[in-house]
Formats: C-alpha cells, structure tokens, sequence
C-alpha cells in the first residue's frame, strides 16, 4: 500500500499528542490497510464500521477515534502507476478538519 500526504496533514499531523498519533497509526494498520486489501473501496468488501469511514465528494473521512480524543482524517484514494490504491492524506485532527 502506497501513500503520500499533503504539507497541511504532515504540519496537523506533527501538533497531535504522541498518544493520539499512535492511534491514528494503529487504526490505519490494523484496520484500514486490511480493508483495502480486501478491496473495500471498489466496493468488494465493506469498510470497518469502527472507522466510521464515508464518502463526501471524492473524499473520504475516517474516524479513527470518537471519545479521548475525537480523531479523524481525510484522505482520496487513487490508482499508482500499477493500478493499485495510492491514498493521499489531506487533514488530520477533530471534527474542524471539516470546515
């Protein structure tokens, strides 16, 4: 699985808690990553209902955490060069990455 973020998610990303960057990672590998894996966003599998993922737009939101503290991403996916999902991290934080 391949991945790149934007400089906006690296800068929220550095000003999360170690604790809460910890989260976001274990949720990614335990629980997105398999996901895709399975194939979840062309729709062959479905997305982990603890990750509360949905589309807005070509967007999706992820929560990877909903109490201590409110933990979500933003991200699109898209294929590499070989056809496999690259995802691109725009946000990460609370619930203002919405705005």
């Amino acid at each position: 699985m391949r991945y790149r973020t934007t400089a906006g998610f690296d800068a929220s990303l550095a000003k999360l808690p170690r604790e809460h960057r910890k989260l976001f990672t274990e949720a990614v590998r335990n629980h997105l990553i398999p996901a895709l894996a399975a194939g979840a966003h062309r729709g062959t599998a479905p997305w982990p209902t603890r990750l509360r993922i949905h589309k807005i737009g070509e967007v999706y939101s992820l929560t990877w955490s909903f109490s201590g503290p409110d933990g979500r991403a933003l991200f699109t996916i898209s294929p590499d060069s070989a056809g496999e999902p690259l995802l691109t991290w725009l946000a990460i934080g609370d619930h203002d990455i919405y705005q």
